[in-house]
């Protein structure tokens, strides 16, 4: 049995991603980067907040393989501020405005 880690890493994941709509409550999503914010890890954790450093997920995706994966998304709540879908395997996402 592996002991667990000895600290508990704490933080924001935050994806960017380009929503086309294909029918009234289906998107597909291209995720476009992905950052973290609010790292409790020492010296990362200022270095990631002040430089906005985000890693260019699709890009690296494209160079890879040729092309970026596509998510299709179904919406099941939506108002001015929040929408939540999910994905053909039944993950939840929960989408706000900045």
């Amino acid at each position: 049995m592996m002991p667990g880690m000895p600290v508990r890493i704490k933080g924001i994941v935050v994806t960017t991603a380009d929503l086309t709509p294909v029918a009234p409550e289906t998107w597909e999503l291209e995720v476009r980067g992905t950052k973290v914010m609010g790292s409790n890890v020492p010296f990362l954790d200022s270095f990631l907040d002040d430089n906005a450093v985000e890693l260019p997920v699709g890009e690296i995706y494209k160079t890879l393989s040729g092309s970026v994966p596509v998510s299709v998304l179904k919406t099941y709540y939506v108002d001015e501020g929040m929408r939540i879908t999910r994905d053909v395997d039944d993950n939840i996402y929960v989408f706000t405005r900045a």
